[in-house]
């Protein structure tokens, strides 16, 4: 006979006897995520250095600009659309703070830096929203 593979992620039991589904943590994220975590994980590291340099806002906007991208990475398992929408808002609101400070100071880091990054975060969570875009599902929208 032919061994067909289970159609989701299982944990085998003792003696591989039974299967069981895989708990939520065990599985991997889409591949769309990948973006977001990346792009997160940078805006972390780079406020966690802002902070070890002295600047206690660099933790504060890091850690929640970063954050909130690693949220949206979560999300994009359940619900693409609204982690997409997030992610775009994060992207757009550090590319408009970042870039007028770039453009003045000409410094590429942290200024130059910050704003290439939330440029690319707008730019590929665009996209993705684009391709998952549904108007009948937002929220407080009137059903007719």
């Amino acid at each position: 006979q032919a061994c067909t593979p289970p159609t989701a992620p299982t944990l085998l039991l003792a003696r591989g006897r039974k299967q069981l589904p895989a708990p939520p943590w065990a599985m991997a994220p889409p591949g769309a995520a990948h973006p977001n975590f990346s792009f997160g994980g940078l805006l972390i590291a780079g406020g966690a250095y802002g902070f070890y340099k002295g600047s206690t806002i660099s933790l504060i906007a890091g850690a929640g600009s970063g954050g909130l991208l690693v949220g949206s990475g979560l999300m994009v398992e359940h619900d693409p659309q609204a982690a997409f929408m997030l992610g775009s808002g994060v992207g757009g609101l550090l590319t408009a703070g970042m870039l007028p400070r770039f453009l003045k100071t000409k410094k590429m880091m942290p200024t130059g830096a910050v704003a290439l990054l939330g440029a690319l975060t707008l730019a590929y969570n665009g996209f993705q929203l684009s391709r998952w875009w549904d108007p009948d599902s937002l929220p407080f929208r009137a059903k007719s």
